[in-house]
């Protein structure tokens, strides 16, 4: 037999080829299984930013709320040692009454400082924005302070969700592994109905919202969803707080803003989000 025999080669060349074929489509497999771990936004993605930037973010922030401050209308020693970001209702019905004083005078820079706090506290997950949605209800009335909430917390938490694609992905995948594994399993049963999950979360307290900024991007959920989910998510309870705040001099704890009406009217509008779910889950049982 010839060992040289043109057609003895062509096999061998054919049958490498076959093989080396199949070794590239197994590592591709098995690279894209491993990017897919966390929703379709891990696949193919570029490296995340730095994480100085994040540091230079915050510092710019911090320079802006700054420079609103030194624009700020002037207090009076007294006041100016009471200004600080709310922690409880003390601390609210306190700066409402100092800040009601100058608002009228100078309303497009308290407004404005107002809008940036709020937007600086949701993007950087900081505490205390639940406070200045009560505030703005004493400060601004419930037909400027409600569209204000709504507005500034959605954009807020949109830049937390762009901070975390961009800068924070692996920091929040090595921070928070089993959360993240639990919200993608869930996610992946409501991939049909997203939007109304994200209401749905909203509106209930499952999930902290800053975990859903954070998590969400990681877990494919397209921002547009994101962002008009959140806004019209988080509304009922933003109602009830601008509202509350109005007569915030008159509430001593929060069982009297969520009183069991309260509660039964978003536990009903959390069932209505979740309902087209349901509903389709059903009919595939059947």
């Amino acid at each position: 037999m010839n060992k040289n025999n043109p057609n003895n080669i062509d096999n061998k060349n054919k049958i490498n080829n076959n093989n080396n074929n199949n070794k590239n489509n197994s590592i591709n497999n098995n690279s894209n299984n491993n990017n897919k771990s966390f929703g379709l936004y891990s696949l193919e993605q570029p490296a995340p930013l730095p994480l100085w930037l994040l540091v230079l973010v915050f510092g710019v922030s911090i320079s802006v709320i700054v420079f609103l401050f030194l624009n700020f209308p002037s207090l009076s020693h007294q006041h100016k040692q009471l200004i600080r970001l709310p922690k409880n209702f003390k601390d609210v019905k306190l700066l409402s009454d100092i800040l009601s004083q100058y608002t009228d005078d100078n309303y497009f820079i308290v407004i404005t400082t107002f809008g940036v706090i709020y937007t600086f506290l949701q993007a950087f997950s900081i505490p205390g924005s639940v406070f200045l949605s009560f505030l703005s209800g004493g400060l601004f009335g419930l037909k400027v302070g409600f569209p204000l909430v709504c507005f500034v917390a959605t954009l807020g938490a949109t830049f937390s969700y762009l901070i975390s694609y961009f800068i924070g992905r692996n920091l929040v995948r090595k921070l928070f592994p089993d959360k993240l594994k639990l919200f993608s399993d869930s996610l992946s049963q409501k991939r049909d109905n997203l939007f109304n999950y994200i209401v749905f979360l909203r509106i209930t307290p499952f999930l902290p919202n800053w975990f859903i900024n954070l998590a969400s991007p990681l877990l494919d959920v397209p921002i547009h969803t994101f962002a008009i989910g959140t806004f019209i998510g988080i509304m009922p309870a933003t109602f009830l707080a601008v509202k509350a705040g109005i007569q915030i001099q008159n509430i001593q704890n929060p069982s009297d803003i969520f009183d069991f009406k309260s509660i039964l009217t978003m536990a009903a509008l959390a069932l209505l989000s979740i309902l087209p779910t349901l509903i389709q889950k059903k009919l595939k049982v059947n």
